[in-house]
């Protein structure tokens, strides 16, 4: 791991005070915009320190079920948990807590400024997921739209869990480890990128993970991003459904009823890493 940085952008950076932290439906979550994301993850890069700036709807608690390795990354006290979801937002104020729409929070509202400061402050990123061709066209298409942006990546295409000599996962460690990222961004989807971070996250010293899904996916056009308008009134869940019916019909019109009884009959993925307050 490389020293604490001490350049004078770096040492300025915003400090971070305790999380906001709100229970809904059992779930630990921090409302946070863009900017205070932006500020979370330049703070925990100055000092030097893990963060996992994670994400979290209605898709996601329902995979937690099933995904204790989910549930506990999380849990982690140096997790943050955004909300990247608008039913889940409209849950939160129907319950009295009064969230604006600007703390449901995608890499939409972020990435692009956490890219500029990153270059401004010498930051190193990582990207792993996405197939080869979309992770290579992908990181050119950040380099060319963030001149300096010091960016390299590992496709996602490999056994998360086999560390035998010359695996493609301990070669992906090895690169860690070597190239020492300040944020690595795992686009690998739920909840397989949360399973991987909580494999490797103790092995590197990565300072700060942003799980993302298909990120690279929208920057090169294999998929097609929802109109931000169309996310505000909540029903970008609609939109996407209409673009891939047969690959969401689930997700969107059979797993939150799923979640529901789930929610109703067993015991919540998170009651006991939170102290049985779920």
């Amino acid at each position: 791991m490389h020293a604490t940085p001490t350049n004078a952008a770096d040492a300025q950076a915003p400090q971070t005070t305790t999380p906001h932290e709100i229970r809904l439906f059992g779930y630990r979550l921090h409302p946070r915009t863009g900017k205070e994301v932006i500020d979370e993850v330049a703070a925990a890069v100055a000092q030097s320190r893990r963060l996992v700036m994670a994400n979290l709807n209605l898709h996601g608690m329902a995979m937690m079920f099933d995904s204790p390795a989910m549930a506990r990354l999380l849990a982690q006290p140096d997790a943050t948990v955004m909300i990247d979801s608008m039913p889940i937002l409209f849950a939160a104020n129907m319950l009295g807590h009064s969230l604006p729409s600007e703390k449901r929070t995608t890499s939409l509202d972020f990435y692009d400024d956490m890219f500029r400061l990153g270059v401004e402050r010498g930051w190193r990123f990582g990207y792993v997921g996405a197939t080869e061709e979309t992770l290579q066209r992908g990181l050119q298409t950040l380099r060319d739209r963030f001149p300096g942006l010091d960016i390299d990546g590992r496709n996602g295409f490999f056994d998360i869990a086999d560390t035998a000599p010359g695996s493609l996962r301990s070669q992906i460690d090895a690169w860690l480890i070597d190239r020492s990222h300040d944020v690595v961004i795992v686009g690998m989807g739920m909840p397989r990128q949360e399973q991987w971070i909580s494999l490797v996250q103790e092995k590197v010293p990565t300072r700060v993970f942003l799980p993302t899904g298909a990120y690279l996916d929208y920057q090169v056009g294999v998929q097609k991003p929802t109109p931000r308008w169309v996310g505000q009134i909540g029903m970008e869940w609609s939109y996407r459904l209409l673009q891939s019916p047969r690959r969401l019909g689930y997700r969107y019109l059979v797993e939150p009823f799923l979640l529901g009884r789930k929610l109703l009959t067993k015991r919540h993925p998170q009651a006991d890493l939170l102290g049985d307050k779920a």
